[in-house]
């Protein structure tokens, strides 16, 4: 099975389509964040993959790495409510739900479109990253907390 991914026009449109759907006072199913903090969480990702935001963490040595990444991104269910996100993965403060939800929309559509100089070269726990990985990433993150709040 080909991993969903944002840069086509299909998995891009269902992200954009249950984002959409999201509302305010959709119930949390599991985890910790809040509403306010969701949308924001989602845009801190895609900057990051875009190389306009940097986030802590280190990545452990380039093969253990490179296995937890391939087996993390490509392979097992994200388990609900048993991520921990990278330090800053909760640095961008919203700017209220509908400006919040038009910054992410933009961020996703420039995401989908850029190219692969334009994305960052590391992400802070998986190391090394490229242009499939970034996408693939992206997806299973705004699909896994769309999930999370139900859409």
């Amino acid at each position: 099975m080909v991993p969903r991914s944002i840069r086509d026009p299909a998995g891009r449109g269902s992200i954009l389509d249950r984002l959409a759907r999201l509302t305010p006072s959709n119930p949390r199913l599991w985890g910790k964040m809040d509403t306010s903090q969701l949308l924001p969480h989602m845009a801190t990702g895609l900057r990051a993959a875009l190389g306009e935001q940097t986030l802590g963490g280190s990545p452990a040595g380039p093969i253990r790495a490179a296995i937890f990444k391939y087996v993390a991104i490509y392979i097992i269910p994200w388990p609900k409510g048993k991520i921990e996100a990278p330090p800053g993965a909760f640095s961008t403060p919203s700017t209220g739900w509908d400006q919040d939800r038009k910054i992410l929309v933009e961020l996703i559509e420039r995401f989908a479109v850029a190219p692969p100089e334009k994305l960052a070269t590391k992400h802070p726990v998986f190391g090394r990253m490229t242009q499939r990985d970034w996408d693939v990433l992206q997806y299973r993150h705004l699909d896994h907390h769309l999930r999370q709040y139900g859409v």
